[in-house]
């Protein structure tokens, strides 16, 4: 899948090596994401963002900055600003470019802190470049985006795939309730019995046992049932969804 999106921005952009690096250092960010590395996660950032400015450039602007090449962000985010059309790169995915790029340069502190800013700093820098990526992939025009984003929303969670339009769990040593945490972490909008169902069968075998997960998860407040009968991630879920990505992964 994310082999076909590249090929189509391929395409668009006629330059495959500057492509190449903005899958790439988005794959070395969510690598360091999950590794919980917030440290090199800040250091990989300057490339990605160097890399979706330039794939910016080339649809707003009809030309970019070829690799190699003196690269200004400031300049170019003012170019972009200044330009029409495109407004989603020109204005939300140049300013939020602004607002990351110089955490690359940020130090690790050398005392002990009761929340280590370098984490917090790679969570806010992870998010806002998905969500720049995701934004990128919107405007460029290639076919499916929807398929390209909910991809996107489960890269960083190696422990759950995208498989034909089901999300799948990838370690057969989880069991349901793990199951069922790690697949509702990967859908914030959340997932129904019918599809719990069938991206878990092979460790909850009929509904009875996956309602029977669901009752107990519900009752020490690990999920939440809405009215339209989908479920969702609720309190301690979420701690529990990244103590198993961290052990697991």
């Amino acid at each position: 899948m994310f082999e076909m999106i590249q090929n189509e921005l391929k395409e668009k952009l006629n330059d495959n090596p500057l492509v190449n690096n903005l899958f790439s250092s988005f794959q070395k960010i969510s690598q360091e994401y999950v590794a919980q590395k917030p440290v090199e996660l800040l250091q990989n950032t300057g490339l990605f963002i160097e890399s979706a400015l330039r794939v910016a450039e080339h649809f707003v602007l009809g030309v970019h900055t070829p690799l190699g090449s003196k690269f200004d962000i400031d300049t170019v985010i003012e170019k972009l600003e200044k330009a029409s059309g495109f407004e989603g790169l020109r204005i939300h995915v140049a300013r939020l470019s602004r607002s990351v790029y110089d955490f690359r340069s940020r130090k690790k502190a050398v005392h002990l802190k009761a929340v280590d800013p370098q984490a917090v700093d790679a969570n806010l820098v992870f998010n806002v470049c998905t969500w720049i990526l995701i934004e990128v992939l919107k405007e460029s025009g290639i076919k499916n985006p929807e398929d390209a984003i909910q991809l996107l929303f489960t890269r960083k969670i190696p422990l759950v795939q995208l498989v034909g339009g089901l999300l799948r769990t990838t370690n057969p040593g989880l069991n349901g309730a793990q199951r069922i945490t790690l697949l509702l972490y990967s859908a914030p909008a959340g997932l129904t019995e019918d599809q719990l169902l069938q991206a878990t069968k092979q460790k909850i075998k009929d509904k009875h046992h996956l309602k029977k997960n669901l009752k107990n998860m519900n009752k020490v407040d690990l999920v939440h049932e809405l009215t339209d009968g989908q479920w969702v991630l609720f309190g301690r879920g979420f701690i529990e969804a990244e103590k198993l990505i961290a052990k697991f992964s």
